[in-house]
């Protein structure tokens, strides 16, 4: 697909906020000058919210939380060794926290920040294999060729002439790469949403495979919403690695990286960016979370959609908010049974019926 030119979409949520700050790289900025991400992992309290050291450069400011809301487990009724016993418990603690299927990274690279989420496909649960398992590896991975790998990767040329960006598709595709050869992960799948986003020029560069997804906030409106990309209602696309020795080969999707829908976009002061899975989406109408962030942010932005709160702080402590808001929104509409959302209103026109959402959510914000 063509990548265009305008001024983000589902479960886990990156909501990003963009200020134009002419200021100096800050001490807290942990993941922009040490080039490393690091999430205190806690287990025990079903939210769980972060905020990420925001990058600040000569140019654009970015600030990142994320909070999200695992899915309770389930018991495996078959597995690939036919053992039938619970997979959460041979689960390999991959990921840096326990956000259910979900996964996400967030990386400071040499010319701005690369995020991105991934939902692992549930069904392989049944199957006696973690869904967590291939979400983590891929973001892992993801964070690794972002960080270490940039040099051997073509920067992506926005339509604008700028080329001061890691292109998302290729960190995606070497990724992907990556976690076939290395042999760790035997079986799962997982859609994918990876941002990079320059700290110069303020472009955003995307790559969205599946229903994880993006929506775009400007000046307290909804501006770009990112599609899903669907085989069939509730099978969207993903990538998929499937034991040779497995049967049926053919019945698995095997989506590739290329496959990946690509798009781009000029970041202008106050945007918001919300980034999640599907957990996110099925439950909450975009319209629904474009109020949310209008709500929270009220206090530090203008009638003109302008950042009018300096203090880098309060900033922080506004986006964290934020994310967790919307994570607890939406877990809290997938637990009403009389609602009809974005998942029902789906299911009824292709010819299902289904009552509210899924939980299972990963919400990261970016003011």
């Amino acid at each position: 697909m063509s990548s265009s030119i305008s001024p983000f979409y589902r479960p886990g949520v990156f909501p990003a906020l963009s200020n134009r700050l002419l200021s100096s790289a800050s001490q807290s900025l942990r993941l922009a000058i040490n080039q490393q991400i690091y999430i205190k992992a806690v287990y025990n309290n079903p939210l769980r919210v972060t905020g990420l050291p925001l990058t600040t450069t000569k140019g654009f400011t970015y600030l990142i939380a994320a909070s999200w809301h695992p899915k309770r487990k389930r018991t495996a009724v078959n597995s690939i060794s036919g053992s039938g016993h619970a997979w959460w418990k041979e689960r390999m603690r991959i990921g840096k926290v326990d956000a259910g299927e979900d996964a996400f990274f967030y990386v400071g690279t040499n010319n701005g920040v690369a995020l991105g989420v991934a939902d692992g496909v549930g069904g392989w649960s049944q199957m006696g294999v973690d869904p967590a398992n291939f979400s983590w590896a891929l973001m892992d991975n993801a964070a690794s060729v972002a960080k270490d790998n940039a040099p051997d990767l073509s920067p992506f040329i926005a339509p604008s002439g700028y080329n001061d960006i890691l292109d998302a598709k290729q960190i995606l595709s070497g990724a992907f790469d990556n976690l076939i050869k290395s042999g760790k992960v035997k079986a799962g799948s997982s859609t994918a949403c990876i941002l990079s986003l320059s700290k110069s020029s303020g472009i955003l560069n995307a790559a969205t495979l599946g229903d994880s997804a993006y929506i775009l906030i400007r000046n307290g409106a909804l501006l770009y919403e990112s599609p899903s990309q669907q085989h069939f209602f509730n099978c969207p696309f993903q990538l998929t690695i499937v034991p040779e020795s497995y049967p049926n080969q053919k019945l698995y999707f095997k989506d590739k990286p290329s496959d990946a829908q690509q798009t781009s976009h000029q970041l202008q002061d106050g945007d918001v960016i919300l980034l999640a899975t599907d957990g996110f989406f099925d439950n909450v109408f975009a319209d629904e979370a474009v109020e949310i962030v209008n709500k929270e942010l009220r206090d530090v932005m203008g009638h003109d959609g302008m950042v009018r709160e300096m203090d880098l702080e309060k900033l922080r402590t506004h986006v964290r908010r934020l994310s967790r808001r919307l994570t607890d929104t939406a877990r809290r509409f997938s637990t009403d049974s009389r609602r009809i959302s974005p998942f029902s209103q789906s299911a009824k026109q292709n010819g299902e019926s289904r009552i509210g959402g899924f939980a299972g959510l990963l919400a990261i914000s970016i003011p």
